[in-house]
């Protein structure tokens, strides 16, 4: 008899194990539940601990499959482009350029998401808030001095992401500010550093100069989000730029060239001309 009440236990617990629904949502929860209803829209269930509880309801977008107790599974696609998947998520960002300090500069970001696939990003850049970059030139002898530099500039872009993709092959939407995009941007900026100037009969002198730089660009990029808190944006791109920067006139300087490197971005041959940027921006997302 003893025997024969743990088989019949164990059947019972064994019925009740399968006879309960689950509905698996895209973050991966599961629900053990008795559905109700599936709508247009949502998902009306019970939990199946608490059959005789309150009406629940999870909103279809939410959910990846329904698993029946007969074994029958509903898989439920959804649109990427919808809102509804990001609620929640943070939609602004301010980003630091990683190498610029490097370069010679400092560069400062704001964006925020304005719908699926779409933001605008704004930066500031003090050039000049990094390190001294220096002129070699050779007048009698090898000689190095500092740049000098000090100015700022500004840039507006805005992105068009691809939609956002999946993290790691992990089914569930990543977030709302991730994924690859091409963003057209304008820069503009002002500066002074110091240029090799020649004056006649082998004499070199380093004076002042003022420069004005702009240029319109398409920049590509790909841009991480990392535990919905850090964001990782790596970017690239080209377009034309003009400049009124002269070249130094050291025959001898290896920085005497007819291209301009304006930090922000660098002009390619004489001006205009076509221009370029790369960086690393590091994040955080904000409310």
């Amino acid at each position: 008899m003893k025997h024969l009440i743990i088989l019949l236990a164990a059947l019972f617990i064994s019925n009740m194990l399968f006879a309960q629904d689950q509905i698996v949502k895209r973050s991966g929860q599961v629900i053990k539940a008795k559905v109700i209803e599936v709508g247009t829209s949502e998902i009306k269930y019970k939990l199946f601990d608490n059959i005789d509880g309150p009406l629940y309801a999870v909103d279809k977008n939410q959910v990846s499959k329904v698993i029946y107790e007969n074994g029958h599974v509903d898989i439920f696609t959804t649109d990427i482009k919808d809102t509804a998947n990001y609620t929640g998520q943070l939609t602004k960002a301010i980003k630091i350029n990683f190498l610029a300090p490097l370069l010679g500069y400092s560069e400062f970001s704001f964006e925020k998401s304005t719908g699926v696939g779409k933001s605008y990003e704004l930066s500031l850049g003090i050039i000049g808030l990094g390190k001294n970059q220096q002129l070699d030139y050779y007048n009698n002898n090898l000689t190095t001095v500092n740049r000098s530099q000090f100015g700022f500039f500004a840039s507006a872009g805005y992105k068009f992401n691809k939609w956002p993709d999946f993290l790691f092959g992990r089914t569930r939407f990543t977030h709302i500010m991730q994924g690859a995009y091409a963003k057209p941007v304008f820069y503009i900026g002002n500066y002074s550093e110091n240029r090799i100037a020649y004056k006649g009969t082998n004499d070199y002198v380093i004076e002042k100069q003022n420069v004005t730089f702009g240029a319109l660009q398409i920049e590509f990029g790909k841009q991480w989000v990392f535990g919905e808190k850090f964001l990782i944006d790596v970017y690239w791109g080209l377009g034309y730029g003009a400049d009124n920067k002269k070249p130094n006139e050291n025959y001898y300087s290896i920085n005497d060239n007819t291209t301009a490197y304006n930090y922000a971005n660098a002009r390619l041959g004489n001006s205009p001309g076509f221009s370029s940027t790369f960086g690393i921006k590091a994040g955080l997302l904000i409310k």
